[in-house]
Order: C-alpha cells, then sequence, then structure tokens
C-alpha cells in the first residue's frame, strides 16, 4: 500500500463474488506476454515495480510465468495477487517462478480448501483477508480462526475492510483497526477507493 506500481491484469477468474471490485477483469483483450511486454515498454515509466493480479491470474498459469521471466529479465519487481486456490495445482517449475515473486494470496471465505492454504502458507509473502457481510468475505472472528487453524504467522497477515458501491465504511474501517490493534495483526485500506473511487487505471 502507498507503493507506485504497475498493474497487469489478467482476465478470467475461477470464482465469481458479487462484490468484486474489478468484475470487468473477467472478460479482456487477447495480447501475448511480448506485446505485454512491449506495451510496458513503451509505456516508460519510472517505476520499476510490477503488481500480476486478474481476475485470477494463475488460470492461465504458462503465460504468467513466462510473464514472471521476461519481467525479471528486465530488472523489475513482481508481485502477484492471487485467491491461493490454484497453488496447490503448481509443478515445481511453476512454484520456483512464483516464490520468485512477492505473493499476495487473497482468500475468499468458503471458496478455498484447506489443501490450499497450507500450499498457500509455503509459498504466501502475505495473505491479505476482506472483511465485510457478504458472500466470501471475511469475518473478524473467522479471520482469528483460520489462522490460528492453519497456524499463519500473524505478521503476514493484513485485514481490508471491504468496499461497497465505491465507498468505504468508516465505522467498519475503525473496528478492524481496532482489531488489529488488539490482535496483533496489520490493516490495509483502500487507498485507491479514497483517493478515485475506483476509477479504472488509477
Amino acid at each position: 500500500m502507498g507503493r507506485p506500481s504497475i498493474f497487469i491484469r489478467f482476465s478470467g477468474c475461477n470464482l465469481s463474488c458479487e462484490w468484486c471490485d474489478e468484475k470487468h477483469a473477467r472478460t479482456g483483450e487477447n495480447l501475448s506476454v511480448s506485446e505485454v511486454v512491449e506495451k510496458l515498454t513503451e509505456m516508460n515509466f519510472s517505476i520499476r515495480r510490477v503488481v500480476i493480479t486478474g481476475g485470477e491470474p494463475l488460470l492461465q498459469k504458462e503465460s504468467c510465468v513466462k510473464l514472471i521471466t521476461e519481467l525479471k529479465k528486465l530488472n523489475y519487481a513482481v508481485m502477484i495477487e492471487t485467491n491461493g486456490t490454484l497453488l496447490n495445482r503448481l509443478n515445481q517449475e511453476e512454484k520456483e517462478a512464483v516464490r520468485s515473486c512477492e505473493i499476495t494470496v487473497s482468500p475468499k471465505r468458503g471458496k478455498i480448501s484447506g489443501n490450499a492454504i497450507r500450499a498457500a502458507i509455503s509459498l504466501a509473502s502475505q495473505f491479505k483477508f476482506v472483511i465485510g457481510e457478504e458472500e466470501g468475505a471475511w469475518r473478524l472472528e473467522d479471520v482469528k480462526k483460520a489462522v490460528e487453524k492453519y497456524g499463519i504467522s500473524k505478521e503476514v497477515v493484513w485485514l481490508m475492510p471491504m468496499s461497497v458501491n465505491d465507498t468505504i465504511d468508516d465505522e467498519l474501517a475503525r473496528e478492524i483497526w481496532e482489531f488489529c490493534v488488539r490482535e496483533g495483526y496489520n490493516y490495509s485500506d483502500r487507498l485507491h477507493v479514497r483517493i478515485w473511487k475506483n476509477i479504472r487505471g488509477k
């Protein structure tokens, strides 16, 4: 949060959360990895940090791995955002490529298996739990139970308020903040929503 980054968004997702703030990512333009890298180079940004996200980028794991390889050759720091459901299906070579990146796993409540969570623990740099009342979002006590059940380190757990209709419930944000202080988790706000109201491209 707060680090300028270039987002490369893969289309398609194996989940269909009603509260998803990137529903447009379920479909997209067909581009080869070389075309993506070319577009990135043409932008000529001074930013050297790329976030690969979606949708769910590991649905296209071959292209994702190839993109990681090309970005690393160009000395980009690479981060991957994933819902975590496919990490236990990667082969060893794919795991090594993914492990070379910073990995944020954002599991959706009731939509990820225990085996997938265990696989995610061995790869994840951090877990991001979206807090809210909607299906797939987490309640604070459910996060606590999951962290204890699977032995996830509190230091890598980030809690983020859900945003609905391009707004953030400040009361919910304060509740999450107090929970983080009390329990030893990290708090993540949604800066793009606060500043840009979730305008695409910002």
